[in-house]
């Protein structure tokens, strides 16, 4: 535990100093080298460029091909994700040991805990996402909204591979446990219901009848949260014909009902039934 609360507080330090307009001194306590002021001022392009982090929407396919946006680019090829192609300053900065601008649906997850520093870069995918939060989107602001950025779902199922293969590891839940627990709470990692599917569905289809709707519509798509329902009623609010501001009421409250939490009894009585089932997570509670 005292290796992952180490790594996740130098991490958030040298992370603050990058990221701030911090003072040289601030920046060289810090441990960051000569290059950090021009980094921080790629960061701050990315929080206000349309494409963010990306330059273009592409296939990435399993036989290593990188192809055009097209249906089925990689169906002859094993398959295969769409989503942003970094661009060369995102690809800069991973050379330069800084992780930003994960994409979770093509993380090959026993490779990178294969890897010595491989739980360093896990820090700092949760530091990313602690930031995506804190910090309006961070360098997501704006390409939340360009569409294909990313595949919400995909994301997920990302998130519930690394989550699952961290939990198998004997250490999981001694030294382990905090990195686990801030890993459960940052990454989201829900499975894909039919009430998730229903919304983008429902939101793609009012974005064609809309197409004033289609940034949020995109926002929805590649990054959704619970703030999604307050955010489409503030459009509906401007919207005149009565039976599309009905179908968005539809929709916030559709957003609402999947972001209610549940019942405490009844996640109560779930973590039961799971930890029954898991000698570790048994142990832990006793």
């Amino acid at each position: 535990m005292q290796g992952a609360l180490s790594g996740l507080g130098r991490g958030l330090v040298v992370a603050a100093a990058l990221l701030t307009a911090a003072p040289a001194p601030a920046a060289e306590r810090a441990g960051l080298p000569a290059e950090a002021k021009t980094w921080r001022a790629w960061i701050a392009e990315m929080k206000t460029a349309p494409r963010g982090p990306f330059k273009r929407i592409r296939w990435f396919c399993k036989d290593g091909s990188i192809l055009p946006p097209k249906a089925y680019a990689c169906a002859e090829r094993g398959g295969g994700s769409q989503h942003g192609e970094w661009s060369d300053k995102t690809k800069a900065l991973r050379a330069a040991g800084y992780a930003v601008a994960n994409i979770l649906s093509d993380l090959d997850v026993e490779a990178l805990l294969a890897r010595p520093d491989g739980l360093r870069e896990v820090d700092q995918i949760l530091i990313e996402q602690f930031l995506i939060n804190a910090d309006d989107g961070w360098i997501l602001r704006r390409a939340r909204s360009y569409r294909g950025a990313l595949q919400e779902e995909g994301e997920r199922a990302g998130a519930r591979r690394l989550l699952l293969r961290l939990l198998s590891e004997p250490e999981a839940m001694t030294r382990r446990f905090l990195l686990l627990r801030i890993a459960a709470r940052l990454l989201k990692h829900g499975a894909e219901t039919s009430s998730v599917t229903q919304i983008r569905q429902v939101s793609a289809a009012l974005a064609k009848r809309d197409k004033a709707f289609m940034a949020l519509r995109n926002k929805i798509h590649v990054r959704p949260d619970a703030g999604d329902a307050a955010a489409v009623r503030a459009y509906a609010a401007g919207v005149t014909e009565r039976g599309l501001r009905l179908d968005y009421e539809n929709l916030a409250a559709a957003i609402d009902a999947v972001y209610q939490a549940p019942p405490v009894a009844s996640l109560l009585e779930a973590l039961a039934g799971d930890a029954a089932g898991a000698p570790a997570l048994a142990a832990a509670a006793a």
